[in-house]
């Protein structure tokens, strides 16, 4: 029975692998015990973003991209248009962290996301080796849990009177695998913006700018933008950030147009400074 299970969780990797390929997005439906992690997170989420804002700030080190940053702390789009929603991270690298390992403990939160990461990178990286496998199977694998992360968005659509929570922009990542409870999200698929809603089990792979360059041009980013849907008290959005190490970046798949390889551990970088965030490049210290 295990093995049939196993089998079948390839099988979809696999095929979520061909449906970037095919259609520059998957959707991708979780394993029972993935699923379960996925809850726990969204119930720890409502109780920690209710909670007063120095309880809050309390898990907060914006320095190493971890823990809390309060509303307007990131912009998809112009300076002036800040993205609605607190948000609240946890970095792969940053788990063996001893300053930031009692967090576990004392914020709920945390600790959920902490036993949801290795499954979302064991999902990630199959996809990635999908791709691998069918567009340069002698390409360098990417083991991409040491720099990616979790970010769990956190919206309160009926305060705000902006038409978009968040502007339309691409993700500077290899890929982000996106789910959320309620309605906002919009994707650009087919030429023009589309809902995306989810199942409780379900997630979105969308492609971002440092697969574009893995892939030579072949997977272009996706897209997207959330809409403020204002009968909607509030808003959780959870994103695992899929990138490249950046002290041991990978080399790309498919040459440029101009038959250069890019530097994927720089642009990773550069990427990382794009919406307001600490660079990425911190995590590497």
């Amino acid at each position: 029975m295990q093995t049939a299970i196993a089998q079948d969780a390839s099988e979809q990797m696999h095929g979520a692998s061909r449906a970037l390929l095919r259609h520059g997005h998957a959707r991708v439906r979780l394993d029972a015990g993935t699923a379960d992690a996925l809850r726990e997170v969204f119930d720890a989420a409502d109780d920690f973003f209710a909670r007063q804002p120095g309880e809050k700030r309390r898990f907060e080190r914006a320095d190493i991209l971890e823990g809390y940053r309060a509303l307007g702390a990131e912009h998809s789009g112009p300076l002036d248009r800040p993205d609605l929603n607190e948000t609240f991270s946890l970095v792969l690298r940053n788990m063996a962290r001893k300053d930031i390992e009692p967090w576990a403990a004392t914020n709920p939160l945390h600790r959920a996301l902490r036993a949801a990461a290795p499954r979302y990178a064991a999902l990630v990286d199959a996809i990635l080796d999908g791709l691998r496998s069918s567009i340069n199977p002698q390409g360098d694998r990417v083991a991409s849990a040491d720099f990616s992360y979790f970010q769990l968005n956190y919206y309160r659509p009926k305060n705000e009177r902006r038409d978009f929570l968040q502007d339309v922009h691409e993700d500077g990542h290899l890929l982000t695998v996106v789910t959320s409870r309620q309605p906002g999200l919009e994707a650009q698929l087919g030429g023009r913006f589309e809902a995306v809603n989810f199942a409780r089990d379900e997630v979105l792979v969308m492609p971002g700018s440092i697969l574009t360059l893995m892939t030579g041009g072949r997977i272009r980013p996706l897209p997207h933008r959330v809409r403020n849907v204002r009968n909607v008290a509030t808003r959780a959005s959870l994103m695992y950030f899929a990138n490249a190490s950046v002290t041991r970046p990978p080399r790309a798949w498919v040459a440029a147009a101009d038959g250069s390889l890019p530097d994927i551990g720089r642009a990773n970088v550069e990427a990382s400074k794009l919406f307001g965030l600490p660079s990425i490049e911190a995590l590497a210290r």
